[in-house]
């Protein structure tokens, strides 16, 4: 047995030991108190959800977030639960999909999955199909569901970034996923070392930032944390002593009784600020966006009548193109466009599409340099955008281009032809480096 099957045993056995005992389940960075609907309290779930059940999922919940509170989850969608436990989220999502969707969760723990079945079964549930698996390795057919949700489990992974992966490959072109769990930092190697702390959902802990680079390797995009929940000091304390964490009532029981508010001391100190619970967000792309000319000069009909200027434009349309959303990105391209004008430099139709070749080949968070190709395809443009407004325009300045017709009705016309132009010449050299089909 190798050490990831090692962890993988002892999570399990922790959580099949925490759902056979008669108080239920905390665990992960939920709240210690034991009556119905309490112990989710700090997992920003509605009591009405909870109150509302016939069996007693949430009071075997072990996690530390509401994944479905802030999704889209639809009726008809498919969903895929991972680490699905007593099946809290699965009920929740069977009833947001409807008889016409189909929610699915894997566990890897044989308990849990006879506990999720049962709580399913009392519920009179029947589009949820709980089966056996790693999240590593899913039993989900690629392209598959149309969300991913987790909670408070991706951590007990001793290989995240197979899992990030394996939600990669299960979601449908366009498809999402919302996944609550614990992140960490700055912790001591004692505290990360302790088996009892890992199956706690805190040593196995990476970072919001690790995680984050973790989705994006593999090709999913508008990834961001959506919501975070930092614990203060009582609440972390109140979560070391409560006992039923997995395995942790056996590690402190097994030092000295005049030892045991020292050692919930000391992980407290150490988990403060450094140990917080958050929503991961992510969606796969779509099928690239292709668009005929009408469709393209539509679109910027409809952008312009939104008060677009020229840079907005043809970013959005690039963006649109790999179904990536940025609007951070779009807004920004706005001092391209005024600022350019206003200052009478190069037009901004010239600098948004050198934007839009940096970022397809510049460096940033997920690579480190620019690719090789970056200055040769911007020498490119720069030539054939210099060659194309001597031929038909004064100069490569916004005066230049609509001079007195800036801003009117016959400006925008001529500028939105340069636009198009424009765009399908960024389009052309992007597929010529190997940047696109």
């Amino acid at each position: 047995m190798n050490q990831n099957e090692q962890i993988r045993e002892m999570v399990s056995t922790a959580y099949g030991k925490a759902i056979s005992s008669t108080a239920g389940g905390c665990g992960c960075g939920c709240s210690p108190q034991k009556e119905k609907g309490s112990i989710i309290g700090m997992a920003g779930y509605e009591k009405s959800d909870i109150l509302a059940l016939n069996s007693d999922a949430a009071a075997s919940s072990f996690g530390c977030g509401n994944p479905l509170a802030f999704s889209g989850v639809k009726e008809g969608d498919t969903v895929l639960d991972l680490g699905s436990g007593a099946g809290f989220d699965l009920i929740l999502a069977a009833k947001k999909v409807g008889p016409t969707g189909r929610v699915i969760g894997v566990d890897m723990t044989e308990a849990m999955i006879a506990k999720a079945r049962e709580n399913v079964r009392a519920e009179g549930l029947t589009n949820v199909e709980v089966r056996y698996g790693l999240i590593e390795n899913l039993p989900v057919e690629s392209s598959s569901v149309e969300w991913v949700i987790s909670n408070c489990v991706i951590n007990l992974s001793p290989e995240k970034k197979r899992v990030f992966s394996e939600i990669q490959r299960v979601l449908k072109p366009g498809g999402q996923m919302l996944v609550s769990d614990i992140v960490a930092k700055n912790l001591p190697d004692w505290l990360r070392q302790n088996d009892q702390i890992y199956s706690a959902c805190v040593g196995g802990a990476i970072s919001e930032e690790d995680y984050l680079a973790g989705l994006r390797e593999t090709g999913l995009n508008n990834v961001e944390v959506r919501n975070r929940i930092v614990y203060d000091a009582s609440q972390i304390k109140a979560f070391f002593e409560t006992e039923e964490i997995p395995g942790l009532k056996e590690m402190i029981e097994g030092h000295p009784l005049e030892n045991h508010e020292n050692m919930i001391h000391q992980m407290t100190l150490n988990a403060v600020g450094n140990v917080w619970s958050a929503e991961f967000y992510a969606k796969k792309p779509a099928k690239k966006l292709k668009r005929s000319s009408n469709e393209i000069i539509n679109r910027m009909i409809q952008l312009a009548e939104s008060k677009y200027n020229c840079s907005q434009i043809m970013m959005s349309l690039a963006l649109e193109a790999e179904d990536h959303e940025n609007p951070g990105l779009v807004r920004a391209m706005s001092g391209l466009g005024d600022g350019c004008g206003f200052f009478n430099e190069t037009c901004g139709v010239m600098t948004s599409a050198a934007s839009v070749l940096a970022w397809h080949g510049g460096k940033g968070s997920e690579n480190e340099v620019e690719s090789e190709k970056l200055l040769p395809m911007l020498q490119d443009l720069g030539e054939w955008f210099r060659q194309k407004t001597a031929s038909s325009y004064k100069g490569t300045r916004c005066k230049d281009i609509a001079g007195d017709l800036v801003g009117t009705s016959a400006g925008k016309q001529i500028c939105g032809a340069l636009i198009f132009e424009t765009y399908n010449k960024v389009n052309e050299i992007l597929t010529s480096y190997g940047f696109a089909d």
